[in-house]
């Protein structure tokens, strides 16, 4: 049976993305950017980005982000860097991400706080409408989707006869708790919740798989303490990376007009998805 190779990409903003599309053309060649606009078809997506659902696989490309803004995530990054190192191959991506969301309280598995394992985000027709009006939100509700996307992908493609195996955990998060001593100083423990929750629901589909994590950026006022509890267990645990995001040189402070420095520049949006894309092991 041929090996499906899933790469899940989850978090919040900048993970969903926020580098518009208009500016790749000052950084890249203009064939790079239509092979990007045109799409991968041998590199599918499935996502529920902030407030928009693809419904199923789709041809990874621009756009797979938010419904107001024509942006680019991380996915496309990812998926240029493994189209170049391995032409052809074949690779789902599966994006679950929402803007403004904490590890703390959104991502954290149900049980390790005794809420309500049932507390799915669409409990309500549209979600982050719902969130933005200030109606009540359970809790978990973040990893709740983030199984319910990875359970309907993997089943989707074993209806096509595929072998799913999930290859790499691409987590770019962090930025919501970097905001609070009390939330930053319990990271690492419920990233390790929140990623055993997750090889503890796919168990055979997780074998090996690579779980990198991302560093914020300068901006969020506990970011070096922040930074440091995703480099202590990336070092202490095994399968596990830490993306150095400032030694990176990753910015924020350039685009667009009136800069947003609190999301990543569109050039550098690219780069940390080729920066996830080295970690991948096939």
């Amino acid at each position: 049976m041929k090996k499906a190779k899933i790469i899940i990409l989850a978090g919040q903003s900048n993970a969903v993305g926020v580098g518009h599309v208009k500016y790749l053309s000052k950084h890249f060649k203009d064939e790079k950017v239509k092979e990007w606009l045109d799409g991968y078809p041998n590199i599918k997506i499935n996502y529920f980005s902030h407030d928009k659902k693809s419904g199923g696989f789709v041809n990874t490309t621009v756009g797979c982000t938010e419904v107001s803004k024509y942006t680019v995530g991380p996915e496309l990054g990812i998926a240029d860097a493994l189209d170049e190192k391995y032409p052809g191959e074949e690779f789902y991506i599966v994006k679950c991400a929402f803007g403004g969301t904490s590890l703390y309280r959104d991502w954290l598995p149900p049980a390790c706080d005794g809420y309500d394992a049932g507390s799915y985000a669409d409990q309500y027709e549209h979600m982050i409408r719902s969130l933005e009006a200030g109606m009540p939100i359970r809790a978990s509700w973040c990893y709740n989707e983030l199984i319910k996307i990875t359970d309907e992908s993997v089943k989707a493609l074993e209806a096509e006869g595929l072998a799913p195996r999930i290859i790499s955990f691409c987590w770019m998060q962090g930025e919501a708790d970097g905001c609070d001593p009390a939330h930053t100083a319990a990271y690492a423990g419920r990233y390790d919740a929140m990623i055993n929750g997750f090889k503890n629901a796919f168990p055979e589909y997780t074998v090996n798989c690579v779980f990198a994590d991302a560093g914020i950026s300068r901006v969020w006022p506990f970011y070096r303490e922040l930074n440091e509890e995703k480099r202590k267990y990336a070092e202490t645990h095994g399968n596990c990376v830490y993306i150095d995001t400032i030694e990176a040189k990753l910015t924020t402070e350039n685009e667009p007009e009136e800069p947003d420095i609190y999301h990543y520049d569109s050039d550098c949006v690219i780069k940390l998805g080729h920066l996830f894309a080295d970690t991948v092991r096939i």
